[in-house]
Formats: C-alpha cells, structure tokens, sequence
C-alpha cells in the first residue's frame, strides 16, 4: 500500500505544505547531518507536536523513515520531491533577482511561499531564460532537472587558517536583516576575502575584502563569521 501511494504523490498530488516541510528535512540533514522534531519544527515555525503528526502521516506514505527516537530521515522519494521544490525555489530566486528587482535579502520569503505551486515547464523556461544559473543569490547550489546537487568545496569562514585567502561561496542563512548587514560589508558570494587574524578565546574575527587594488577590513563575530562558506584559495 505504501508502494502505491507513494508513487501517486511524486505524480505531483502532493500539497505545497507537504512539499515544503520534505525540504526542510533535506535542508536540515544537509546543514546539521542529523533531523530532529526540535530543530524541524524551529525551521518551520510549529510545534513538536505537529512535526510529529506530519512525519506519522508521511513515513505511511512511505516518504520518511524514522531514525532512533526523534530523528528523521528522507525516503528516496521523499528526496526526490525535496530537491524538486528546492530546484524550483532557487531558480525563482534567481529570476526574482535578475527581472523583477527583489534584493538578495527578500527573495527567499517570496519564493518559499509560491515555489510549491509554480508549473514544472514555466521554471524550466525561467532557467533556461537565466542561462542555467548553478547558484541561488546565496550561493546555495541549485539542484539539477535530475536531482542531483553539485559538490561546493568550502569551510566555514572561521575554520580558515590565518592569513588564509578564499571566495565566499554561500550565506548559510535566509535572515533578512543579517544578509542586509553582510551585504554593506560586501560579504556576498564570490567576493574574494582573507581572514587576517582572529582574537583568542573565540574572538571575533578580522576579515580583508578584496576588491582590486583596494582592500577593505571589517571586524566580525565568530557567529556571524559562521554563516558565512569559503572556497580556500590553495
């Protein structure tokens, strides 16, 4: 039965709350290795409780499996509908960007609340139309038309040595008011930067912006320095 009804959801059945909340898993075991009933339901704003009735309903339908006590893990087709809604979601983020002026800070609300509900070929145009962007304006790779989600080689900002250089390859976060801030900074995907020192104890960290001939040095803190991918510079 479950068989069954598993194939009819991935024919496209499935609802936009459903569709969303197996992204979030996937998001989540992407950024923590491990999906827990707390950490979901603090990504999606609800409670314990109500994760825990949405993955019962889904783990029947044969789109999650359990994992130990509270953890979860995605079926291959639960994967499959995750990374379908996230290709559809950042490639609209793109095209938000691109032709309708939204900011890098905005664009992730808008998407999440439609991407669900958008038609397979008008995103397949989008991207086409954008000329196949690989990244979303956070530098999240977008995943390709055959699920698969290319390979980022990159370290966390404060796992880079000092005097290290690298370019910043994603924001791992969709806060609106900490992108705008990085934003005044220029630290945005592909800005070449080097961490130049950092102070003892879990110090903040001071980072050089390079921009050519000129350099700019800004002086963060280990959390915000965390958000922030690097590609090192070998």
């Amino acid at each position: 039965m479950a068989h069954n009804t598993t194939r009819k959801l991935v024919a496209g059945s499935l609802s936009a709350v459903v569709q969303s909340f197996l992204s979030e898993v996937y998001l989540e075991a992407s950024e923590s290795g491990r999906v827990s009933l707390r950490a979901l339901a603090g990504r999606l704003g609800v409670t314990p409780p109500a994760v825990s009735r949405m993955a019962q309903r889904l783990v029947r339908q044969g789109l999650l499996r359990r994992e130990g006590a509270c953890g979860l893990v995605l079926s291959e087709a639960g994967e499959r509908i995750a990374l379908k809604l996230i290709r559809k979601q950042r490639i609209f983020e793109v095209f938000l960007m691109r032709f309708l002026g939204y900011t890098w800070d905005q664009v992730y609300s808008v998407a999440a609340s439609v991407s669900a509900h958008l038609d397979d070929e008008l995103v397949e145009r989008m991207f086409v139309r954008l000329d196949k962007p690989t990244r979303c304006p956070h530098g999240d790779p977008i995943p390709t038309s055959d699920g698969r989600v290319p390979v980022i080689h990159e370290v966390r900002l404060p796992d880079l040595a000092d005097g290290a250089r690298g370019v910043i390859s994603r924001i791992a976060s969709h806060d609106g008011e900490l992108l705008r801030y990085l934003g005044t900074l220029k630290l945005i995907p592909d800005q070449p930067i080097q961490l130049v020192a950092r102070a003892p104890f879990a110090g903040p960290l001071r980072v050089r912006v390079m921009n050519g001939r000129f350099h700019d040095e800004h002086v963060i803190g280990l959390e915000l320095a965390s958000k922030v991918w690097v590609t090192p510079k070998d």
